[in-house]
């Protein structure tokens, strides 16, 4: 009968690993983090053009809607009016947006002013009788100036307040 042999134990000395290696079982989470970061990159890049263009955007309609405030159409005056008050509610616009929509409505708003206080104007300042149409378009004018200064932090006059809350005939 042979005997058993019984283990030999053997140690293996290993040299330390090089530089090279040590980078080298690094690469793949190095390239992890750089398409991380390339990523997040490219997301916050997409999300300001898009914030850019929504801005752009608003103020082209912006522009629209105080050309068609001015207008002679009252009807046409009234959209710009209703355009002013709806651009208002953006939160695209900043407080320096906001005051030029403002400045928008103060040709309507003056005329109102006019209209509602003929005792305080000369004859020849009195304005003839205000038409619906154009009653239409100072109800609206109202309307934007309450909510731009509402937006801004300001007080509106107690007469502008009056004038949104009529009703158009």
């Amino acid at each position: 009968m042979n005997p058993i042999p019984s283990p030999i134990p053997v140690t293996v000395v290993a040299p330390p690993p090089e530089w090279w290696q040590i980078l080298g079982a690094l690469s793949p989470l190095a390239v992890l983090v750089a398409a991380i970061v390339a990523a997040t990159v490219a997301l916050l890049s997409l999300r300001q053009k898009a914030r850019a263009d929504n801005r752009s955007e608003w103020w082209r309609r912006a522009q629209w809607a105080l050309d068609a405030s001015l207008s002679r159409s009252r009807s046409q005056a009234e959209m710009g009016q209703k355009a002013i008050e709806i651009l208002g509610h953006s939160e695209l616009a900043s407080k320096e947006e906001l005051a030029l929509l403002k400045v928008g409505t103060e040709d309507e708003l003056l005329a109102a002013a006019k209209a509602s206080e003929p005792r305080a104007l000369t004859p020849s300042q009195r304005p003839a009788l205000v038409s619906s149409e154009d009653r239409k378009v100072q109800i609206a004018a109202a309307k934007a100036r309450v909510l731009l200064d509402q937006r801004l932090g300001e007080d509106t006059p107690g007469w502008i307040v009056a004038l949104s809350a009529e009703k158009p005939e």
